[in-house]
């Protein structure tokens, strides 16, 4: 396992792709001489902002205007990638990442969340105090959205929910614990019946696709550089590349 750590008083991106061009980062790999071997490596950043600004910097480092590069890939937004980690996986025969059911549409998710707060807010005895009106259910279905993605990405059961707040307490977070119904039946029977899964979800199940592949049949110097590993996903993709 190699770990490397930049001091924070230099350019982190720039120093850990210089590094990579002069060889002081992979033993052995070396690319200032022979620009074209860059194409043998792969860099995994945090988003799509750092892919950018990583490919700026290896040109500016190489004094050209075009050349060659390593797969460069973001981690934080594996969805927008997911076609390339597809490909990958498909290229190796196996097919894995090609089977899995489609994320749903941003728009088609926020709004069937909403339909779903909406008939939530209509059955007998709820609380009209709840939800206000379109607004109130639209702003509801954004913020169960936002709880589903953390739920998904920090790999926490909503069971853990359940125990949180002694029943004789807090009355409120009872009625948040209804409320939760949705995203934890209604949601998840939602998804099913139309073949679907949440883009975190298949964001998780395409990192362990690629960390599989990576340990498999690594090809090439392997960096990941500017991720902590927050997300159980990507902390054990980190362990496969280190």
């Amino acid at each position: 396992m190699r770990v490397l750590s930049v001091p924070i008083s230099v350019p982190f991106l720039r120093t850990v792709i210089a590094a990579l061009i002069d060889g002081a980062l992979v033993n052995g790999f070396e690319a200032r001489s022979n620009p074209a071997r860059l194409a043998e490596a792969t860099l995994y950043l945090p988003t799509q902002r750092a892919m950018r600004v990583a490919r700026e910097i290896f040109l500016d480092e190489l004094k050209t205007d075009a050349a060659v590069l390593p797969r460069i890939v973001a981690l934080g937004d594996i969805d927008e990638d997911e076609l390339l980690f597809a490909g990958e996986t498909e290229a190796l025969g196996s097919g894995a990442a090609l089977e899995m059911p489609p994320k749903l549409g941003e728009l088609e998710r926020r709004l069937t969340l909403a339909r779903l707060v909406a008939a939530w807010a209509k059955r007998p005895g709820a609380s009209p105090l709840v939800v206000g009106g379109p607004a109130s259910t639209l702003a509801l279905a954004a913020d169960l959205a936002r709880l589903i993605d953390d739920m998904v990405t920090r790999g926490v059961a909503w069971d853990a929910l359940d125990g949180l707040v002694p029943d004789q307490l807090d009355r409120y977070w009872q009625y948040s614990l209804q409320f939760l119904q949705i995203a934890r039946q209604a949601w998840p029977a939602y998804l099913a019946e139309i073949g679907r899964i949440e883009p975190a979800t298949r964001r998780d199940l395409l990192i362990t696709a690629e960390a599989a592949r990576l340990t498999a049949r690594p090809a090439g110097p392997v960096i990941a550089a500017g991720s902590t590993g927050s997300m159980p996903s990507t902390a054990k993709f980190l362990h496969a590349v280190a």
